[in-house]
């Protein structure tokens, strides 16, 4: 199925060669002079691709870009920007640090821009690779939130599995139990050092042998020592 396309851009004649060269190269393409047809059509249904005019009334693009990126509906498609501006590092940093994929100025070379979008969809076709924590027979496999200790299944609470994923993501590191309560409890007032010690006591206690590699620094955290599980 060919991808979607939408073309975010004010100005017509561009507008119209660009579509013509994109359907020419199978996409459906549809164009949006304004924000509001262009949100509206977005939430009926979304295109695979955003190619947006960064010279846009009423919001800045890197703006919009950062808006479709924080909603999680909209978060996967490929956004592109095109500036018909003088061209300026700061802008196409801005640009990319808001989620911008690529990003062209203007006049667009039309073959770097189909060989661009064509890399980007491949891309976003392809399956994410899995995030796969490993330290001295502890493995947690953290999209599937799998644990297994020496080749045996463990079963965690989620608070068990995200406080030892900080652990083998920061070894030989002091975790302090007030940044513990900030990266796991989110910071929740209810939540002291004694509800940190609870977790870590029964962590350890799950892990069996590796839970020795969880030595407690006293008056301040925890620390993942490597290779002192025997």
């Amino acid at each position: 199925m060919a991808d979607r396309i939408a073309l975010v851009e004010t100005d017509s004649r561009p507008a119209q060669a660009l579509m013509a060269l994109l359907k020419r190269h199978g996409y459906l393409v549809s164009r949006y002079e304004t924000l509001g047809r262009f949100f509206d059509a977005v939430a009926r249904r979304q295109p695979e691709i955003v190619l947006m005019s960064m010279e846009l009334p009423g919001m800045e693009g890197r703006e919009i870009f950062r808006a479709l990126r924080a909603n999680p509906g909209t978060r996967a498609m490929v956004l592109v920007g095109m500036s018909g501006r003088p061209r300026a590092n700061e802008e196409v940093a801005a640009a990319f640090t808001a989620g911008a994929d690529e990003y062209f100025f203007k006049p667009l070379d039309e073959q770097m821009l189909l060989a661009r979008l064509a890399s980007l969809t491949r891309r976003r076709l392809e399956p994410p690779e899995e995030e796969v924590l490993r330290c001295s027979g502890i493995t947690l496999s953290v999209d599937s939130r799998v644990c297994s200790v020496r080749g045996r299944g463990i079963r965690l609470t989620k608070l068990e599995f995200d406080l030892l994923a900080q652990f083998l993501r920061n070894p030989q590191r002091v975790l302090t139990r007030g940044n513990l309560i900030d990266t796991l409890w989110r910071g929740d007032v209810c939540a002291g050092g004694r509800a940190v010690d609870r977790h870590m006591h029964a962590l350890r206690t799950k892990l069996g042998p590796c839970g020795r590699m969880l030595e407690t620094v006293v008056g301040v955290g925890y620390r993942l020592l490597i290779g002192s599980s025997k």
